[in-house]
């Protein structure tokens, strides 16, 4: 049982990669390019919304998600503004040493 539930993972994670590897021939940009977890989202939206249609309107959806999967380019980070330091370690609290009388 455990092993069908992995296999079914990873078909499912194939099928995803491979959907990204479309869009991103589509959009000139390497499968890298695109966010994987925007991707899941698109796919999983639009395949609840697929489960209610139409046999007959399934191409026209599935070009529709090939055009929402262009969408999930992932943008250039920003550099830092300032650059990356090893904070200083903080000082002891100061102990009073008490003089033997």
């Amino acid at each position: 049982m455990a092993n069908q539930k992995i296999r079914d993972a990873l078909i499912a994670d194939y099928l995803v990669r491979l959907e990204i590897a479309k869009a991103a021939i589509e959009v000139h940009v390497a499968p890298t390019g695109l966010s994987f977890l925007r991707a899941l989202h698109i796919i999983q939206h639009e395949l609840i919304w697929a489960a209610g249609m139409s046999p007959g309107k399934l191409p026209a959806h599935l070009a529709r998600l090939c055009l929402k999967l262009q969408t999930a380019v992932v943008e250039k980070r920003r550099g830092r503004k300032c650059p990356r330091v090893v904070k200083a370690k903080p000082a002891r609290y100061p102990a009073r040493h008490l003089k033997e009388l």
